[in-house]
């Protein structure tokens, strides 16, 4: 299964990224154009295209709801205005971005909006998928590619050719479609103007910027693995359960080994008790 992430620029031409399940890029390209990517779909046919541009200018007004809606969460991503109000100069990378949309439409891969995703074009942003990601806003003062590269490597993406962050934001919107196709999105907005998809099923209420380790590495954020379904607890990476929450998650196990061999075999691999009833 392979992903094509696209960062838009327009002087710089367009980045591709393109990723197969093993997360490793296998095509990457800068200062390219439409015939390339014309190249990389026919050649390689990738399950999902992901676009770090929006396809469509907002209805009314100087926005789009999938940008306020993200605002409200504390992700905060430049605003698409209607068509009456994107004259100027700073809104051509979005009309590069829906050329791309309508090359891709041509090619096969129409704009998805919601389910199902395989086959279709998304609307991404990279710095929003960095984000739900990590689970937190970039630490102060951390520099926007190290953050960038530092969340792809969390998640096991090889960054080696990732050398711009051009690049590596190609790398978060192939990353985010692979992610998409396995399940975890929200999309955030009013379809008939485009939405922004970000690979999470539970973005949290807001996102807060993390914090800086003494070695100087970001201290970056997971959901807690409790399994409750009403626990929205965070906790920092390299760590499963916020306080308490492990014991929660062994009772859980114990409910659930009448079910099958797999809370067993949890219980054994987290070296946890069998409950007493069970121990002989």
């Amino acid at each position: 299964m392979r992903s094509l992430g696209i960062d838009v620029g327009v002087g710089k031409g367009l980045d591709l990224v393109l990723m197969d399940e093993r997360r490793v890029p296998s095509v990457v390209l800068s200062r390219a154009g439409l015939d390339d990517v014309r190249h990389v779909v026919t050649e390689y046919a990738p399950a999902i295209v992901g676009v770090d541009s929006p396809p469509k200018w907002a209805r009314a007004g100087k926005s789009r709801h999938t940008e306020n809606e993200l605002a409200r969460i504390n992700i905060h991503a430049f605003r698409t205005p209607s068509k009456a109000h994107a004259e100027g100069k700073q809104f051509g990378w979005m009309r590069a971005g829906m050329e791309v949309f309508h090359l891709l439409d041509r090619l096969g891969y129409p704009l998805a909006t919601m389910r199902p995703f395989r086959q279709r074009a998304i609307e991404v942003f990279p710095h929003a998928t960095a984000v739900v990601l990590a689970g937190c806003l970039p630490p102060r003062g951390e520099r926007k590619r190290q953050w960038r590269e530092r969340v792809l490597r969390m998640q096991s993406v090889r960054t080696d050719d990732l050398t711009t962050v051009d690049r590596l934001d190609a790398g978060l919107a192939a990353l985010t479609g692979l992610l998409v196709l396995d399940g975890h999105e929200s999309h955030l907005g009013d379809p008939s103007e485009g939405v922004i998809v970000i690979p999470t099923s539970a973005p949290a209420p807001t996102y807060r910027p993390g914090t800086v380790a003494r070695d100087d590495s970001a201290q970056l954020f997971a959901w807690c693995a409790c399994g409750q379904p009403s626990c929205n607890r965070q906790v920092p990476a390299g760590s499963e359960f916020a306080p308490g929450h492990d014991a929660k998650r062994k009772y859980a196990l114990w409910r659930q080994l009448r079910e099958g061999e797999a809370a067993r075999l949890e219980l054994r691999r987290r070296g946890w008790e069998l409950p007493p009833e069970t121990a002989h």
